[in-house]
C-alpha cells in the first residue's frame, strides 16, 4: 500500500469530498438530513500537525485496520477504504443524526465492504480478539459520560489514536483553568443547545487522562479560539488534536489474543484460563512453525505431577505436549499448510487443568505468559514463522 505524505493525502482528501459531495446530492432524501459538519476540515490541521515519519499517516495502521470512533455518516471511513484500508467504523444507531441513513446511503453507493458495529460507548466497547493499527476519535470524547473509559480500551486495542476533542482555557464565569488538571461539565443546554455534550477538559487535563488510560502523546496542536476559550459558547470553541501511541503492551504484541485472558499484571505477564486462543498474521510462507513460551506454575502439577497443553488450528489438532516441571516450557509444533489459507490464522489452547487460586480470588487459572522483560523490552512469547 502507498503512503503519501500528509499533504499528498489531504489532497486526494479533497478530491474524495468533491465526489461524496456529488454522492450526497444524488441520493437526497426527505426521510433524512446528512451530517452537518465538515469532517474533511480535519486535513489541513494533521498537515501542520503531523511531524517527521508520522506525516506517512496511512503507514501507522501496518497490516492492521483503521477503526473509526463516531463515523457520522462515515465519510473518513469511505476515504480511507478508498486508500487500501480494511475499516471498521464505530457509531450508536440510537443517537446518531440520521440513526446511521446517511452512512448506509453511502455505503450502498460505494458499494462499500466497510464494517459498521452499532456500539453505545458509555456501556462499555468490547474489542475483545481485536487489534487496530490506528484508530479516529474526532469530536468525540466531549460527547461521552465516560472517557475515561474509551480511551483506555482504545489504548488497548489500537497502536495509535488521532483524536480531536474540544478544550477550554477558562470556565463560563471566567476562572483560568488552561493549566490545572480538569474538566468542567456542562448542563444539558449549556453547549450548542446538544444534551449529549458532558465533559470539556483543559488541556492539562486532556494531557492527564491520556497519561492515565495509556498513551503517548506524539504530536499535538490547537485549533479555533486561542485567547480565552470557554467550554460552551459558539465563538470560544477551541480544539485539540493529537495523535497518540498506545503504552500498553497489548497492541504490541504481533498478535491479537482472543477469549481465555486475564488483564495484564505488572505491566508484563497475564494469567490464561484454561482454554485460551489468539489470531495471528499468516507468516507469508506455505509452511510454519507455532511456538509458545510460556510460565508452568507448581502448583499446577502437584496433583498429578504432569500437565498436558494441545493447540488446534483451523480445526486441525497438532500433537499434545507433556511437562512434568515448572518453570518456563515451550509449546512448538510444525503447522499443517492446509491450516495457512486465511490471512489470520486462530489458534486455540487446550490444557487438561487449570487451578483455583487461594482467597477470594475466583478465576480459573492456567499457566502465565510474560510479554515484557523487567526492563521493559518487548518480548514475543507467541510466534508463527
Amino acid at each position: 500500500m502507498r503512503s503519501p505524505d500528509i499533504r499528498e493525502l489531504a489532497g486526494e482528501a479533497a478530491q474524495f469530498r468533491a465526489k461524496l459531495e456529488k454522492l450526497k446530492r444524488a441520493n437526497a432524501s426527505p426521510e433524512f438530513a446528512w451530517y452537518p459538519y465538515d469532517t474533511f476540515s480535519v486535513f489541513p490541521v494533521l498537515t501542520r500537525m503531523l511531524t517527521g515519519e508520522h506525516r506517512s499517516l496511512l503507514s501507522l495502521t501496518g497490516t492492521r485496520s483503521l477503526l473509526d470512533v463516531g463515523c457520522g455518516d462515515g465519510a473518513l471511513s469511505f476515504f480511507f477504504e478508498s486508500c487500501g484500508l480494511r475499516v471498521s467504523a464505530i457509531d450508536n444507531v440510537g443517537t446518531n443524526h440520521s440513526r446511521t441513513a446517511g452512512f448506509r446511503t453511502l455505503a450502498a453507493a460505494l458499494n462499500s465492504t466497510v464494517e459498521f458495529m452499532d456500539r453505545d460507548l458509555d456501556a462499555g466497547l468490547s474489542l475483545a480478539g481485536r487489534t487496530f493499527g490506528l484508530a479516529l476519535s474526532l469530536g468525540v470524547l466531549y460527547h461521552l459520560k465516560n472517557p475515561y473509559l474509551l480511551l483506555e480500551t482504545l489504548a488497548r486495542h489500537a497502536r495509535y489514536c488521532l483524536l480531536s476533542t474540544r478544550i477550554a482555557q477558562v470556565t463560563m464565569s471566567g476562572v483560568g483553568i488552561e493549566r490545572e488538571p480538569v474538566a468542567y461539565l456542562l448542563d444539558p443546554r449549556e453547549a450548542n443547545d446538544d444534551p449529549t455534550n458532558y465533559w470539556v477538559f483543559s488541556e492539562s487535563g486532556l494531557r492527564r487522562i491520556l497519561e492515565r488510560t495509556g498513551w503517548k502523546v506524539l504530536d499535538y496542536t490547537t485549533a479555533g479560539y486561542d485567547r480565552g476559550s470557554n467550554p460552551a459558547a459558539g465563538d470560544r470553541d477551541q480544539r485539540a488534536f493529537c495523535l497518540l501511541a498506545s503504552r500498553l503492551p497489548d497492541p504490541w504484541l504481533g498478535c491479537d489474543l482472543e477469549d481465555g485472558w486475564h488483564a495484564m499484571e505488572d505491566g508484563r505477564w497475564r494469567w490464561t484460563e484454561r482454554s485460551f486462543g489468539v489470531r495471528l498474521a499468516h507468516p507469508g510462507t506455505p509452511v510454519a512453525t507455532f511456538r509458545l513460551r510460556f510460565l508452568l506454575p507448581e502448583a499446577l502439577l502437584r496433583e498429578t505431577g504432569v500437565v498436558s497443553l494441545q493447540a488446534v488450528i483451523g480445526g486441525e489438532r497438532l500433537p499434545s505436549c507433556e511437562y512434568r516441571s515448572a518453570g518456563e516450557q515451550v509449546y512448538e509444533q510444525a503447522v499443517p499448510p492446509e491450516c495457512l489459507r486465511n490471512q489470520a490464522v486462530s489458534v486455540r489452547f487446550e490444557l487438561d487443568r487449570a487451578m483455583r487460586p487461594a482467597g477470594g480470588d475466583v478465576r480459573e487459572l492456567g499457566v502465565q505468559l510474560v510479554f515484557r522483560s523487567g526492563a521493559g523490552d518487548e518480548l514475543r512469547p507467541i510466534a508463527l514463522a
